[in-house]
């Protein structure tokens, strides 16, 4: 299962690289893309290859999105393809560190990271509205806000609930 989040979000973040191309940056379509394509399908590499090829899928996916930001593009696009390229990167180290764990703790780690994931765009997206990105009134951008407090204060009682003490 964690296999195939990170195959889906390395080809989503594919696509959000390759809608760069119709904002006038070809070159980060193209060269994104591939890399994250060819990181979706990773397994087929070695392992020295697929450690060397990780970080930096995440740090050009970060370049890009910054870059594509800064040259007029989306930033909506830009926030969609940082979360789904650190979910892939993640998934990515979770499967490397702890591949052939049980179903029980894969599920624990999946519902984590989703919530850790739904954090960080619930609180982009209200940041982008109102900085006046996206068009909305200070009600949505309001409640996006909120949700993101009760995620990440879920996040955080969740820590402290299963921290050992001592």
């Amino acid at each position: 299962m964690v296999r195939w989040v990170k195959r889906i979000a390395a080809i989503a973040s594919s696509l959000f690289l390759f809608a760069f191309f119709f904002c006038g940056h070809p070159g980060i379509a193209i060269v994104g893309g591939m890399m994250n394509l060819i990181w979706a399908l990773d397994e087929k590499l070695t392992p020295r290859i697929r450690r060397f090829l990780r970080p930096w899928v995440l740090v050009f996916n970060t370049a890009f999105s910054a870059y594509g930001v800064l040259a007029d593009g989306l930033a909506i696009l830009a926030l969609f393809l940082v979360g789904s390229s650190l979910l892939s990167w993640n998934a990515g180290f979770f499967l490397e560190r702890w591949g052939e764990t049980s179903v029980t703790i894969r599920y624990q780690y999946l519902r984590r990271i989703g919530s850790l994931i739904g954090f960080g765009l619930f609180a982009g997206l209200s940041a982008l509205v109102l900085e006046g990105h996206l068009m909305g009134s200070f009600l949505p951008a309001f409640l996006l806000m909120l949700a993101a407090g009760i995620l990440w204060l879920q996040v955080i009682s969740k820590a402290l609930k299963s921290e050992n003490p001592g």
